[in-house]
């Protein structure tokens, strides 16, 4: 019995719109129409407004930079070459570091300290003798221990800049 139903509920409304096919057709091609002009509309006046945004953007940006440009590009140039010469007057004062830090695991960090005034040391004052270094970082703070010269050897690894040239003289060559 539902088949017969659906088919003759099918049979009436073919019925019902036969004649006014084209009628129909006609109203949902217009509709279709309708909605692709209202969107296309839509989308060029989003269009005309993002690229006034943008354009509005663009020029109080760099509006922006270039006076934040004028008033600062003296300030950044004075510390620029305060820097520079900050970094030549440390330079003079302090050896250049050529330390190994892939040898400084496991090393004391005091050691390592140790390492950098025995570095300076060598630095300022040329070659020195094993007892003339102690006594050189002692006056730094410094300590080489009870046995300095296995202390140096440690030294010697971190820094390879540092090295024996005989005899308990040890010189710094960059």
């Amino acid at each position: 019995m539902k088949v017969i139903y659906i088919k003759v509920t099918f049979f009436y409304f073919i019925y019902k719109f036969e004649g006014k096919e084209d009628q129909m057709m006609n109203k949902i091609t217009l509709d279709h129409e309708v909605e692709r002009l209202i969107a296309e509309k839509v989308r060029t006046i989003i269009r005309e407004e993002n690229a006034a945004l943008l354009s509005a953007l663009a020029g109080s940006i760099n509006q922006g930079l270039s006076s934040y440009l004028q008033t600062h590009t003296p300030l950044v140039e004075t510390k620029m070459a305060e820097t520079e010469r900050n970094k030549t007057e440390q330079n003079e004062k302090e050896p250049p570091s050529f330390a190994d830090f892939a040898k400084t695991k496991g090393v004391q960090r005091k050691t390592i300290e140790t390492a950098k005034m025995v570095a300076q040391c060598l630095h300022e004052q040329g070659p020195l003798r094993l007892s003339q270094l102690v006594e050189e970082v002692k006056k730094k703070g410094g300590d080489l221990g009870a046995n300095p010269s296995i202390k140096m050897k440690t030294i010697m690894e971190i820094y390879p800049a540092i090295q024996k040239t005989g005899h308990g003289i040890y010189t710094y060559q960059p």
